[in-house]
């Protein structure tokens, strides 16, 4: 064999298996942050909560008004069955159980702020846990917003 031959062939093989290796990392299931634990930035199940959680209260602040001409207070909201009609089985927010709170779920703390005349609101929810109180924020246009404390370092973007 010559040896161009020979090193065309080793280059070859060397880069097949370093595809391989690649592909292979890739596989493997990247370990939580253990310096965080319960942080959402690095829990897709406990930010999916999060994000639920808002969207479920928007549809029952857009079903109150519909109803009653005026967005609700939490309380208002929980007593009127809203709540508990968009958690039943077969609704997108089957299981949630959204309580009377603050903290609505694991981990969430919930600010709800109701206009006087009742015709808008804006809450916040809080992952309490985190230590740069990553939070959704949204009102009665709802769109959702995520954030946290200045200066502090998490990863906004979401979870792929």
């Amino acid at each position: 064999m010559n040896f161009p031959k020979t090193t065309a062939i080793g280059i070859s093989i060397a880069s097949a298996l370093a595809c391989a290796a690649l592909v292979f990392a890739q596989e493997i299931p990247r370990q939580r942050d253990l310096s965080r634990p319960q942080a959402v930035e690095t829990s897709r199940d406990s930010r999916m909560t999060g994000i639920m959680a808002v969207r479920l209260i928007n549809t029952a602040e857009s079903r109150y008004k519909y109803r009653h001409g005026t967005y609700a207070t939490w309380e208002e909201l929980l007593r009127s069955g809203e709540i508990d009609s968009l958690e039943k089985p077969a609704t997108p927010f089957q299981g949630l159980h959204l309580s009377a709170g603050p903290e609505v779920t694991s981990g969430w703390m919930l600010s709800l702020v109701t206009a006087a005349n009742g015709q808008s609101y804006e809450l916040s929810l809080r992952n309490t846990p985190d230590p740069c109180a990553f939070s959704f924020f949204s009102d009665q246009r709802g769109l959702i917003y995520q954030g946290g404390v200045i200066d502090c370092s998490i990863e906004l973007k979401p979870a792929s």
